[in-house]
């Protein structure tokens, strides 16, 4: 999809994509260098789809901001969503209020 290539902020808060839309939308926004702003908050995402996320942002650098509240993606899809993270420098923002992830896993983060 040429469109999903160029767009820089994706707001899906609140409308239910559960995992198999996360998946879905990894696999739109696979090819998007542009990406700055990702919000997901409220869609019941848990590891599954969070694995997916963490996948297609492996390689999003312009990545600043990442809302994931209230999904369930629990320790294992946090720790999914930080690989993904890792090497992105631009990201200022991260929010996981109500995420069921544990302070055990937020060192995965540095």
């Amino acid at each position: 999809m040429e469109m999903m290539d160029s767009l820089k902020k994706v707001c899906l808060e609140n409308n239910g994509i559960k995992d198999g839309g996360a998946i879905a939308l990894s696999k739109a926004l696979e090819d998007n260098d542009t990406l700055l702003s990702l919000h997901l908050e409220s869609n019941e995402i848990s590891c599954e789809g969070a694995s997916a996320l963490g996948e297609m942002l492996s390689n999003k650098f312009k990545l600043s901001k990442l809302n994931l509240n209230n999904n369930p993606i629990g320790d294992e899809g946090f720790i999914k969503i930080a690989e993904g993270l890792n090497d992105i420098e631009t990201l200022r923002i991260i929010t996981l209020a109500n995420t069921q992830v544990t302070k055990a896993c937020i060192p995965a983060l540095s």
